[in-house]
């Protein structure tokens, strides 16, 4: 008995493993302003084998030390990338904000913005 369960623990951990090893988090975020419309169209590269499962779990975006926006995602539309359009209403020339991206399985990633 105790050798099976030995047997299970170490499988569970091998199991563990090789999920982490296939999950990574988005990276190169890309940042388009839509002067005409307020809106902020953002993309990050995030390929994933199913979209349903390990996708961007959530993206917030600051200016300065506030928190400008939080939107929260239960998959993503495709299997290359992470896509998304946010109305920023107020937002004039010049003004620095970060965008933070986070994967539902491993890992953030995060760059920082001015409006045109």
């Amino acid at each position: 008995m105790k050798k099976k369960t030995i047997t299970a623990f170490v499988c569970a951990i091998i199991l563990v493993a090789a999920a982490v090893a296939f999950a990574h988090p988005p990276k190169a975020i890309s940042a388009v302003w839509d002067a005409s419309n307020q809106m902020l169209n953002i993309s990050a590269e995030h390929s994933v084998n199913d979209p349903a499962k390990h996708y961007v779990l959530n993206m917030t975006i600051f200016q300065g030390g506030k928190q400008l926006l939080q939107k929260q995602y239960t998959s993503q539309a495709t299997a290359q990338k992470f896509q998304d359009s946010v109305a920023l209403k107020g937002m004039s020339s010049g003004t620095k904000i970060r965008i933070q991206i986070v994967c539902n399985i491993m890992g953030s990633t995060e760059t920082e913005f001015t409006i045109p």
